[in-house]
């Protein structure tokens, strides 16, 4: 259940979000201006090479040294976008929608308010502000190109989603090892498999192991590592991954 947070609580969400990030970080505010504990935050979590998407609005200078120290950060992709007013700050397991900027003096000084909201539990919530995320991603332009977001086309499109550098294992691609009957059935009737991530009932296929919903929710990470929650075939709670959807006696079973 999503929870409400004064400025305080935006605060220390913004740098739970940075300190428990593990596959991405998106940082969506107008304006920049770090406090020396976000400069700490951020240069510890790209010492694991955690990405980092950064967008400002293209009509705002943040602080020179803020902004060279962004963009010496490995991991990290800076971008500006004309018109931003919205500011979320989210990485794979939860996020934040708020009315504070990344600016010391929002942070200090001002009333301010939010709500946290998880992946886990608010699943909905977190997948339409991934993908509002990445609309403005997309209708954004490097903080470098001297190119302003009204300027981008269809056809020119700035920002692509990091691509995960693994696929499924080969031996998933067999299909499981069945008698003739249990085939013929199968081909009839389908066969029953589970969403590794919330166990609803869809095809087996181990390629594409997520139910609709699941899946563009995971896509907004495109981890095929990323830990879920069912065996894929079984149903039965198990730590599965896209790369692996089937737990150990299911692959003893079926592909070894």
């Amino acid at each position: 259940m999503a929870d409400f947070l004064d400025a305080p609580g935006v605060g220390a969400a913004f740098v739970e979000i940075i300190k428990s990030a593990e596959e991405q970080i998106s940082i969506i505010t107008p304006y920049i201006s770090l406090t020396p504990h976000n400069l700490k935050y951020l240069q510890s979590i790209d010492s694991k090479k955690v990405p980092i998407d950064i967008v400002y609005r293209s009509d705002t200078t943040p602080n020179p040294e803020d902004l060279a120290f962004l963009k010496q950060l490995q991991s990290a992709r800076i971008y500006k976008c004309d018109d931003l007013h919205a500011k979320c700050y989210m990485n794979e397991q939860f996020g934040v929608i708020t009315s504070m900027n990344l600016y010391k003096h929002s942070q200090s000084n001002n009333w301010e308010m939010g709500v946290r909201f998880s992946r886990e539990t608010d699943p909905d919530l977190y997948a339409q502000t991934s993908e509002e995320v990445d609309r403005i991603l997309q209708a954004s332009s490097p903080e470098n190109s001297g190119r302003t977001a009204t300027t981008a086309t269809a056809n020119q499109r700035t920002y692509e989603p990091r691509k995960p550098t693994r696929t499924i294992s080969p031996k998933l691609k067999v299909p499981p090892k069945k008698g003739l009957l249990e085939k013929a059935l199968d081909s009839v009737r389908g066969e029953v498999a589970y969403c590794i991530r919330c166990g609803e009932t869809i095809d087996y296929n181990p390629e594409k192991p997520y139910c609709p919903k699941c899946f563009a929710s995971w896509a907004r990470f495109n981890n095929p590592d990323y830990k879920e929650k069912v065996c894929h075939k079984c149903g039965n709670k198990h730590t599965t991954t896209k790369t692996r959807p089937v737990c150990n006696d299911c692959y003893k079973t079926y592909y070894r």
